[in-house]
């Protein structure tokens, strides 16, 4: 059995990985585009999986390049982040990708870098992969992921083979949880991935995080009070975060994830409710909640930040 089988939804994705594999000709680029909890980073393993793959069915997870890059542990896959406590990559990382492209495989016949959450790369950072990007060094294959590639230089777009992973739903996301987690019950199960939108990642961190199952709760009370048009109600669920910039930040976050999704449906689905949030008022609230965002991370007053996005949300439905 391939590793594909237990990759839940996303056919067109995994038919281009089938594809890439049988063709013999990986992209040297590709991009995956996808919401927090949609699986970017594991689908990026599948495919570094397929590409070193020995078995007869990549990824086959049996064959020593499998089970290594599935432990992290395989010398020739490198998964690059920012360093702890910063968004973007640092200039020193960057430079050490650009040297280490051009030194050869120890024991596959390519490499793979993972970097994730691309989104998060500076245009310096952006520019200065642009030439590997283009002309690689034969033999390596960049897996770049992100949130939304709109968020990336054009030139970046142009380089990269972009492919989208959707959340898989409700139905299936309980399937995964409880064939991960049997003694889950279908209930739990159901409710989490009622909770999670259908994303099995979030499903899977609301089932061992209860800070953060709190503060989804928050998030979707924010919804009903904008479905409400309750400004006071809007300003009381921002107030609270006035002391927590980072549980502000991860909330509006949570938010951004549902309203992304409505703004081609007239609902939002969260903690068994449904909201009625207009696609043009889901758009207006996601520029303010963008804004807010990096007003947070420039260490912008809370309590003028909280006022701000407050007055800023209300207006959207008091139009």
């Amino acid at each position: 059995m391939s590793l594909l089988d237990r990759f839940y939804g996303n056919d067109k994705a995994k038919e281009a990985l089938v594809f890439y594999q049988r063709d013999g000709r990986f992209p040297h680029g590709i991009l995956l585009e996808g919401t927090e909890g949609s699986g970017r980073k594991t689908f990026a393993r599948l495919i570094a999986a397929a590409a070193l793959c020995e078995g007869e069915t990549p990824p086959c997870s049996q064959c020593r390049h499998c089970r290594k890059i599935l432990k992290g542990i395989h010398p020739d896959v490198q998964t690059i982040s920012s360093e702890p406590g910063k968004k973007s990559f640092s200039k020193e990382q960057i430079e050490r990708l650009r040297a280490d492209a051009w030194v050869k495989p120890n024991e596959a016949p390519r490499k793979v870098y993972i970097l994730c959450e691309a989104q998060y790369m500076t245009s310096w950072a952006q520019n200065a992969l642009l030439k590997l990007l283009e002309e690689p060094p034969a033999g390596v294959l960049f897996l770049l992921t992100c949130d939304n590639r709109s968020k990336l230089l054009e030139t970046v777009q142009s380089r990269v083979v972009a492919l989208s992973l959707m959340e898989p739903g409700e139905t299936l996301t309980a399937k995964a949880l409880l064939e991960q987690t049997p003694e889950l019950g279908e209930e739990r199960a159901w409710q989490a991935a009622v909770q999670s939108g259908g994303n099995i990642g979030r499903a899977k961190r609301l089932l061992t995080d209860e800070k953060y199952a709190a503060l989804l709760e928050r998030a979707a009370d924010l919804c009903g009070k904008m479905e409400k048009s309750d400004w006071f109600g809007i300003l009381q669920v921002l107030a609270g975060f006035e002391n927590d910039r980072e549980g502000l930040l991860q909330c509006l976050e949570e938010i951004r994830q549902l309203l992304a999704k409505n703004t081609k449906d007239s609902f939002v689905a969260k903690s068994d409710r449904q909201f009625r949030i207009l696609p043009l008022q889901a758009g207006k609230v996601l520029d303010i909640i963008e804004q807010g965002m990096e007003y947070a991370r420039q260490n912008m007053s809370m309590p003028l930040l909280t006022t701000w996005l407050g007055a800023g949300i209300s207006s959207v439905f008091e139009e």
